[in-house]
């Protein structure tokens, strides 16, 4: 049998390349009979009709599958649409299919749904459909057969991650420009979260899923996957290792071996990697270990600038204090940090807003990142409507990135109101770095910026993108 896993983004971000596709098309080539491909529509978007066409008559799968968040399920319905041109039978995994399977099989282009973690799971469905057997009693897999909904029981975590074959991003046909506009690679070892977070909708999915939602891998084992990488793709274009495990510094011990593998395999002032990080997981050890592993960049989350905000709404429990001293830490040791932020998550108002611009600019970490809050979890939605604010719902519906695009009318700041302030948190906290560019060399950045953007439009990339992740990713790197 062969499946066709689509990275179904018909949007304009290109910052992500979808490493559970990745991951499920490499298990099936390596470790099944089936045959697996990847049709990424990123590069695409201005005729993805007929590419699709091209790559289907090219690789004829039996079935096509996608991943998919709330976000992009409105790309997922009307690629499955066009698949459905074809006679080709659709399956969808990720968060949304896991927590609302019914409400994704009913989308009429969708067969079935993959709950939890997909490699074994998705091998048994392709065995079922090569013999002709039914779905039924596939655990994991919610189909449509016979004009019924099988509903079979739930399916399992994948437990022994260091199991699971290495990643093969040779599928990407694009790769090549994902390194120009971005440089980097995506890796993910330690899988899920212990933590709750009300705006996350990454920790629900722990309910629909036997076995433990937080899995590690050998940190021996990680380290030498990213140099596998690095020996890869150096030479075509990687420039850092972007790691995308959730909480990896929480365990000293864990990081420890990591950072003291990482640095052994050598090189690494040319193979930087950046991480994820909780604020309050930080001291001074660890940073110094992170620093001399080749960590260029530590990513966190200090969320707003209001006291009550940040701790009593969004839960992260995290003083002034403490993020004062990690970010002077970091500094010191030669870390650069990006900083995210929220702005108009429940309880919010102008004046708290401009709190977060504040601190950000103060902070003044090398990226600031402003992101406008979206209702993904139930307990958000109540919390939004406990402060007084209510979902847009049309705004909602068309929603399709987490970065822009306000859907919550506040008690006292409408959704455009809220677009404004993200504007001006960004105007405010970015003319320090766009400064500094111009000021070192402004025909070099002049140079840089009309090719990067030139390129980018000639790709099909929307230029609302293009400006900020040419400053973001692009800067530092374009050549020619």
């Amino acid at each position: 049998m062969k499946i066709l896993f689509v990275n179904a983004l018909l949007g304009g971000d290109f910052s992500a390349l979808d490493i559970s596709i990745t991951r499920l098309a490499t298990f099936i080539n390596e470790r099944t009979s089936h045959k697996a491909d990847i049709l990424d529509m990123v590069f695409h978007v201005r005729e993805w009709k007929s590419y699709f066409r091209k790559c289907v008559l090219r690789f004829r799968p039996d079935v096509i599958a996608m991943s998919a968040n709330t976000m992009y399920m409105q790309y997922v319905k009307t690629i499955a649409k066009e698949a459905g041109k074809y006679g080709i039978k659709v399956i969808v995994g990720g968060y949304h299919a896991s927590l609302k399977p019914l409400e994704t099989l009913s989308v009429p282009d969708i067969d079935a749904v993959c709950i939890g973690d997909g490699e074994f799971v998705i091998s048994q469905y392709l065995d079922n459909m090569e013999q002709g057997k039914s779905v039924k009693g596939i655990k994991g897999i919610w189909a449509k057969e016979d004009g019924k909904i099988i509903k079979n029981p739930i399916g399992a975590f994948n437990e022994d991650l260091d199991s699971l074959p290495i990643p093969d991003w040779d599928m990407w046909r694009d790769l090549k420009k994902y390194f120009y506009y971005l440089g980097m690679l995506y890796f993910i070892g330690n899988m899920g979260c212990p933590y709750r977070c009300i705006y996350c909708d990454a920790h629900p999915i722990a309910s629909c899923v036997k076995g433990n939602y937080y899995r590690r891998r050998d940190p021996v084992k990680y380290a030498e996957e990213i140099h596998f990488q690095w020996n890869k793709y150096q030479k075509k274009g990687m420039r850092l290792a972007q790691l995308f495990d959730q909480i990896p510094t929480v365990d000293k011990k864990w990081l420890k071996s990591f950072c003291t593998e990482y640095k052994a395999l050598g090189n690494v002032d040319e193979r930087k990697y950046s991480m994820f990080s909780r604020i309050d997981h930080l001291d001074e050890e660890k940073i110094k270990m992170l620093a001399k592993s080749g960590c260029a960049l530590l990513r966190v989350g200090v969320e707003a600038g209001n006291d009550y905000i940040r701790n009593e709404v969004y839960k992260k429990n995290l003083d002034m204090k403490k993020i004062n001293d990690v970010f002077k830490l970091c500094k010191r040791h030669g870390i650069g940090l990006t900083a995210f932020y929220m702005v108009g998550g429940p309880g919010e108002t102008r004046k708290t807003i401009n709190q977060t611009i504040n601190l950000a600019r103060k902070l003044n970490a090398n990226r600031s990142a402003f992101f406008v809050f979206k209702p993904f979890t139930d307990e958000s939605k109540v919390l939004i409507e406990k402060y007084g604010g209510k979902i847009d719902e049309a705004r909602w519906k068309k929603a399709d990135n987490i970065t822009y695009d306000a859907v919550v009318k506040l008690k006292d700041i409408s959704p455009g109101q809220v677009e404004f302030l993200q504007y001006k948190a960004y105007f405010l906290t970015f003319s320090r770095r766009l400064a500094w560019m111009v000021g070192e060399n402004p025909i070099r950045y002049s140079s840089r910026f009309i090719t990067y953007m030139t390129r980018g439009l000639n790709d099909g990339l929307d230029i609302k993108y293009l400006l900020p992740y040419f400053h973001i990713y692009g800067y530092d790197y374009v050549r020619r």
